[in-house]
């Protein structure tokens, strides 16, 4: 038979486990660290995106108006089922 495991191996076991808790739990939070700067990122990048179609349809009046006929067209959103199309 095995002899038990003495109190300082016991103590020894349960330390290294806590200790790969935090590993786990800082790896978590580097990954959130991660996400919070590429979330900043993406929002920039739309922000440029919206700016550049801004700027594209001030410099090509064409296109205003081209998006005004497509909105007139085919409205603000889309029609319910249930619900009868706005001439």
């Amino acid at each position: 038979m095995s002899e038990k495991p003495d109190r300082f191996e016991l103590r020894a076991r349960q330390l290294r486990i806590l200790a790969g808790l935090h590993r786990k739990r800082a790896a978590e939070l580097d990954l959130a660290a991660e996400a919070a700067l590429a979330t900043r990122s993406m929002r920039r990048l739309a922000d440029l995106l919206t700016e550049a179609e801004v700027r594209d349809l001030a410099e090509h009046p064409d296109l205003a108006e081209l998006n005004v006929q497509l909105d007139g067209f085919y409205g603000e959103g889309p029609v319910r089922s249930d619900e009868e199309p706005t001439p």
